[in-house]
This record gives C-alpha cells, sequence and structure tokens, in this order.
C-alpha cells in the first residue's frame, strides 16, 4: 500500500492523505489551512492529476481544514466527480461552513459547493463501504458525526483525524480497541505539558470567571468555533443559568452557531443517548432556552448597550461578529475574554493568548485591556490520551504523527516509546506500508 501525505503533516491545517493499493485508491480528507496568505499555503500539494486519479474520498469531518479544498476539486476547472463518503451530520455541517466560506473568500463558487455536496455518500459508524479499498467509519468523538477512517486492507490501517477521548456534554468518547498495523494519529496537543483537566474542573472555573466579570460589571465574550465548541458551551451556560450559579444577564448567540445548533438537533442519533433522552423526551432544549437571544441589530449595538454574555464566531478572532464584540469590549478591565479552543499559530486569538496587549482586527489595531483567559474545553486528545488511544490500538507496527506544531513531534514520540515505528511525515512524502 502507498502513502502519500499531501497536507496535515508537519502543520496543523490542510489535512489531506492519499492511500493506494494496485488499481484502488482513497483519498482521506481535502483541507485547507484557513489562516494562509497565499495559495501555495493554503491548499493542500495534490496535483490535478493525482486528484483525479482518486476513485473515493472520505472526509472525517466538516472542519474546513478537512474539508475546504473540495469545492476546488470539484470545480468544471479540476472535475473530480468521485463519490465523498460521509456520515450524514458531517454533509449537513458542510453544507453550512463551505457556503460561509465561499461567501467569505470567494475562492470558489456555490456551484462548486453543489458539485461536492451532489456526490456525498452518508454512512453510519461501523459501515463498511468503498469500492475495491474497503473502509469503515468509528466515532472519533471529536464534533458530532466526526469518524475515524479504518481501512480494510492486508494492511489494516487506522486514520483518526481529529479525536477526542473525553465524554463530552454532548458526545461519547472515540472507538478504541480497533485493529490496526498503521496508525496515522493527530498530535495536536502531543507534548507533555499538554494535560487535559476533567471536563467538569474545566466548566467551574469557566463559570467562575464569568460570574466575577459580571460581578464586577463587565460583559463575556466567548469566540467559539460554530461547530463543536459552541454548542458544548452552550450546553455549560444553559445549565449553569438555570441552577442559579451565574447571575441572570441575557446571553447572546451570534454568527454561524444558530444554523449549526439547527444541525445538531436534526442529527441527534449522532448524540450521546443522555442527550437524545433529554432534548426528545424530557422536554429540556438547551438549544432553545429562554436563556438564549439573538442580535437585532446589525451593528450589535441592542447587545453592546448592556451587560451581557455573548458566544460568537469566530474562534479565533480571524473574522465573524465577535471582531465587532471584542473592538467594542476589548478596553474594559471589567470584561472577560474568554477562548475555549485552540488557537493557531499567526491568528490574533493566538497572539492575545501569547500576551499581546494590541493586536489587529479587520484592519485595526485594537488595545486589549479586558481579562484574558482561556479554558481547555479542547475536543483533542491531550498526550496522555493519544498515548492511551495507540496503546489499545490492537495489532500495532507503525505510527505516522500528523496534525501538530513541530515542537510537539519530538515529545509526543518520547512518550510513545520503542515499541512502534514512528514516522514523522513531511509534506509531499510517500511511504509503502
Amino acid at each position: 500500500m502507498d502513502l502519500s501525505f499531501y497536507g496535515g503533516a508537519g502543520e496543523v491545517g490542510r489535512n489531506c492523505i492519499g492511500l493506494r493499493e494496485g488499481n484502488a485508491s482513497l483519498l482521506m480528507d481535502c483541507g485547507i489551512n484557513v489562516g494562509a496568505k497565499t495559495p501555495q499555503e493554503r491548499n493542500p500539494l495534490l496535483e490535478d492529476a493525482d486528484a483525479r486519479a482518486y476513485s473515493q474520498i472520505a472526509i472525517s469531518h466538516a472542519h474546513l481544514d478537512h474539508t475546504g479544498y473540495l469545492p476546488i476539486l470539484y470545480s468544471n476547472a479540476k472535475k473530480c466527480r468521485a463519490p465523498i463518503y460521509v456520515t450524514k451530520p458531517t454533509q449537513d455541517l458542510m453544507a453550512l461552513l463551505l457556503a460561509d466560506y465561499q461567501r467569505l473568500s470567494n475562492h470558489f463558487s456555490p456551484d462548486d459547493t453543489k458539485h461536492v455536496l451532489a456526490h456525498c455518500k452518508p454512512l453510519q459508524f461501523n459501515q463498511t463501504a468503498g469500492e475495491k479499498l474497503k473502509f469503515s467509519f468509528h466515532n472519533a468523538g471529536h464534533i458530532l458525526g466526526s469518524a475515524m477512517t479504518l481501512v480494510h486492507s492486508g494492511q489494516r490501517l487506522l486514520y483518526t483525524s481529529d479525536f477526542n477521548n473525553r465524554v463530552t456534554r454532548l458526545l461519547d468518547a472515540c472507538h478504541q480497541g480497533l485493529r490496526a498495523e498503521t496508525l496515522i494519529m493527530e498530535s495536536t496537543y502531543g507534548a507533555k505539558e499538554d494535560t487535559h483537566k476533567p471536563l467538569k474542573d474545566v466548566a467551574k472555573e469557566l463559570i467562575d470567571a464569568i460570574e466575577t466579570a459580571i460581578i464586577s460589571g463587565g460583559s463575556v465574550l466567548i469566540p467559539s468555533f460554530a461547530v463543536g465548541r459552541a454548542q458544548e458551551v452552550i450546553f455549560i451556560l444553559e445549565q449553569h443559568m438555570t441552577s442559579g450559579a451565574l447571575s441572570p444577564v441575557p446571553i447572546f448567540v451570534d454568527g454561524m452557531i444558530l444554523k449549526a445548533n439547527r444541525i445538531y438537533r436534526q442529527n441527534l442519533e449522532f448524540a450521546k443517548p443522555e442527550v437524545r433522552r433529554r432534548l426528545l423526551h424530557g422536554g429540556q432544549d438547551p438549544f432553545r432556552s429562554k436563556h438564549f437571544h439573538i442580535p437585532k441589530t446589525r451593528t450589535r449595538s441592542d447587545v453592546l448597550n448592556q451587560q451581557a454574555i455573548i458566544v460568537s464566531t469566530s474562534g479565533m478572532l480571524t473574522g465573524g461578529p465577535a471582531i465587532t464584540y471584542m473592538k467594542a469590549l476589548a478596553r474594559d478591565r471589567n470584561s472577560l475574554l474568554a477562548f475555549v479552543g485552540y488557537q493557531s499559530e499567526g491568528t490574533p486569538g493566538r497572539q492575545i493568548i501569547d500576551g499581546a496587549k494590541q493586536v489587529e482586527l479587520d484592519g485595526e489595531k485594537v488595545r486589549i485591556n479586558m481579562t484574558v483567559k482561556k479554558f481547555d474545553l479542547s475536543a483533542h486528545c491531550d498526550q496522555a490520551g493519544l498515548v492511551q488511544f495507540a496503546r489499545t490500538t490492537r495489532a500495532l507496527k507503525r505510527i505516522f504523527l500528523v496534525h501538530g506544531e513541530k515542537n510537539k513531534f519530538a515529545e509526543l514520540k518520547d512518550a510513545l516509546g520503542k515499541k512502534y515505528e514512528i514516522i514523522v511525515p513531511k509534506n509531499g512524502e510517500s511511504f509503502k506500508v
């Protein structure tokens, strides 16, 4: 089996990995580097002829660093028309995220996105599919419908993509104990210092920090990814506001989060059983709680004229309504900026986390006086979780480490020990397995 890395090797973003065995082939993920400035840095290293040679594509989940190149690949110019295997939530969330990215970037047309969606073939977890090269999807626990891809060949190969071994308020933990000789594993939190606290403890820290800001007279901005992190935050806020642990101020939900919430409700069979029972039979729906409000003005003046908790895209402050709120609240020492997700290198969010007191937002330099805190609601495994996943993968011989920052690979490699052959590939490299 030939394994080729077109993106996601030695970096976080533009995940794209190819498999070939005889005349059978499979492309796994097809993403972009969202924050990149040039096409060379943004797009996977996938030549047109190579792309068209793949007879099928498996998409792990809807985030743009795993899907954002598909509309270009399926454009009239590139003419890729291979079937795209997805879970149903991934297809629905892809439609939302790709349409928004098209509108903001203009890198492709709405018709290109339609071509992508027209070629999608939904799969359930544990269902075997594929032409010649067979594979199955298994719960990754990252966002709704996220999947690990297990390739059923003489040499079984497991691609984790983004995965999480912690049970969250919405999702079960990832599937473990699969059999595969080769593992391609993400390394986002692969450093020794990357240790996730129990989610219950993190939720308490977040609520305590929000309450402190409210009592001091400030507002709270929680920049969040529309898909995955926002829903977790919404569940936490609703639970604590209802119980009285949070002072009763309005909670505004803004950006694509509202549309993503509807998709989550329509695909509850992929959520954990307790959530399905609560929403379908218990009469409790956090997505439609009385505590949540929608901004009524384009300028968000109705939100900013009062004390509020705001959950808004984008999660890394690279765009979206969160920019408007930041410009208004940044100088208020009593207000809180609460980060709840990964901040990529080079983004305003990362600059602020690293201590910058001034950042450029939408062409305007903004001074940061508000309190800044980070809360580890990550939907990725930490180093201990990554090591534990590898050790519970049966018959494992070799591991390719991808989707991580370069300085973390060495630490993760050391933590995995000498039991396996461990390879840290570079984009453009190919291997025989």
